[in-house]
């Protein structure tokens, strides 16, 4: 049977409503038509309804009851499926879990299966061979657990599933530089990500509008350019920012930075929910906060700030300062961040405008025995980088920089779309996927006038889920380490602002780097994101509400 336009609008709503009618106390729900992200392989029998209680005991063998007992005080703090204690008792469990088998090469896979015992009460089993795989077991759980509540307990039915994601890189990039948010407000990112098993939050600490982090051997950083004064009222405008101009500048009361402890407990808390923060340092360009702190970071014959707010915020690539800045902000970066964490250089959108008549850069190229200004970034790259990797961190860069051929061992964020990410792919970078055509939170969601102000564009539900990855030989396809969307936020000044352009395109995102799944099966996800929505309004989390125009 053909479905017309309306038609077929119609039926998406009619399931949608059928599935929270359902999730709030009718029949009861598969697996399958819950869960989001969509697993690899899932197997309900809806002929077998299997009760479980509301306070649910877990069992652990020894060797991993404390693991499992860390990851239930999670679970109870997250608020939507609560009463998990663990018991000594395996036969009278509710929930056996296990960490054994082989890992995969994220240790993200999970099997989970739902059995019946005698009089239809049920037994729960969660396997995996590492933490994280039996982290996300839980999550699964607890969407399905929660699809089907019932006033004595769970009504589920019976099933098995077997999940392994596609991309070990499942991000979200927000930017703490133009707008500050507090210390409560990431950690609640953190939750409603891990949530639906994105794992890398990407903060953007630096860049023209204000320094983010404290560097103790830099304090000028967060004393004055953390701060601004508050604009009185228009459009976002960089060029009318002023960046307090002394300590304790009176007037410059807008803004905040994050201490290196405050950092380090935000590193906790989100590795508790298997999620890495990924600290960003914008260089060489976007560096206009870090230069309004320290001028011998500023090229000889610029007028600063003037110049700064139009084009010319990029450091000197010459002057000595300004790699031992670089190596100090890093030296730093490692005594917060742990081994294995990536740490993002920027390198996007970078003039070198102020690098043609620098003596301080043209006596630097000389050295090189180069003439193309590119060099002079190249270099710079391939010095920080290098440095960066020391310890076993990982250096990112923006696909611009991934241009500078300065080491295939830089991870390129590829923003620019499929194009640039699968050159960069082919030149041996490891490359996560974050084009501005789809992934650019940011960016308008319908074109009705009701959406609050954005920084243009339109990027609808439909499209985000539509994503199709670059065309690649399979050997450089195994350079897509992931997806990332990014959240600017020239005009997005609270979290709820955020959270509204944020979810629910992000429940898009999540499957598409999570599932290997057809992106044209649009009718299913939307069926599942509408129970989703109900998880982030358990948790208080604004979202844009689904109608008919993302169908």
């Amino acid at each position: 049977m053909r479905l017309t336009r309306e038609r077929f609008h119609r039926m998406s709503a009619i399931l949608a409503l059928a599935a929270c009618l359902t999730a709030a106390g009718g029949a009861p729900v598969p697996a399958e038509d819950v869960l989001l992200p969509a697993p690899s392989e899932c197997r309900s029998d809806a002929s077998v309804p299997v009760r479980l209680p509301l306070r649910l005991a877990v069992y652990a063998p020894g060797r991993d009851a404390g693991t499992v007992e860390a990851l239930l005080n999670v679970l109870n703090a997250q608020g939507i499926v609560t009463g998990l204690s663990m018991t000594g008792d395996r036969e009278s469990a509710d929930v056996l879990c296990s960490l054994e088998g082989e890992s995969a090469e994220t240790g993200e896979g999970y099997e989970m299966r739902l059995e019946n015992r005698k009089g239809g009460r049920g037994v729960l089993h969660l396997r995996a061979a590492a933490p994280q795989g039996l982290f996300y077991a839980w999550q699964s759980a607890v969407q399905i657990l929660n699809a089907n509540r019932t006033e004595g307990g769970f009504s589920v039915p019976a099933f098995s599933i077997r999940d392994v994601p596609q991309f070990e890189w499942r991000g979200i990039m927000l930017d703490v530089s133009r707008h500050f948010f507090t210390m409560a407000e990431v950690k609640r990112m953190i939750d409603t990500m891990s949530l639906f098993k994105l794992n890398r939050l990407h903060l953007h600490l630096t860049d023209g509008p204000g320094w983010r982090l404290e560097i103790k051997k830099y304090p000028l950083l967060t004393a004055m350019s953390a701060w601004r004064v508050p604009l009185a009222s228009g459009e976002w405008n960089w060029q009318e920012v002023k960046l307090a101009i002394q300590e304790n500048d009176p007037e410059a009361t807008y803004g905040g930075f994050y201490t290196q402890e405050q950092m380090k407990e935000i590193i906790a808390y989100a590795r508790s929910r298997r999620v890495t923060v990924v600290p960003e340092i914008e260089l060489p360009g976007h560096a206009y906060a870090a230069m309004h702190a320290y001028g011998e970071l500023v090229c000889d014959g610029v007028n600063f700030p003037v110049e700064g707010k139009k084009g010319r915020d990029t450091v000197c690539m010459g002057r000595p300062e300004t790699l031992r800045f670089v190596k100090d902000v890093v030296d730093e970066l490692k005594t917060i961040f742990p081994p294995g964490s990536p740490i993002h250089l920027g390198h996007d959108e970078v003039s070198t405008e102020s690098w043609r008549n620098c003596k301080y850069c043209q006596s630097r190229l000389k050295e090189l025995n180069e003439n193309s200004l590119k060099a002079l970034g190249r270099d710079f790259l391939q010095q920080v980088a290098s440095y960066v990797r020391q310890g076993g961190y990982d250096a990112i860069v923006w696909d611009e920089g991934g241009e500078l051929e300065a080491d295939k061992h830089i991870f390129v964020m590829a923003w620019r779309g499929n194009d640039v990410a699968a050159g960069a792919a082919r030149k041996g970078h490891s490359v996560i996927l974050s084009p501005s055509s789809h992934f650019y939170f940011d960016y308008y969601q319908s074109a009705s006038a009701a959406e609050p102000k954005a920084i243009g564009g339109l990027i609808p539900l439909r499209q985000v889920y539509g994503y199709e990855l670059p065309e690649l030989a399979p050997e450089e396809a195994r350079k897509i380490r992931g997806l990332q969307a990014n959240i600017w936020t020239e005009y997005l000044y609270d979290m709820g602002l955020v959270e509204y352009m944020a979810w629910p395109r992000a429940l898009a995102l999540a499957e598409r780097a999570w599932s290997d799944c057809d992106p044209r099966d649009y009718k299913s996800f939307r069926s599942r994101a509408a129970l989703a929505l109900k998880l982030l309004e358990k948790l208080a989390v604004k979202y844009r509400p689904m109608d008919e125009e993302d169908g």
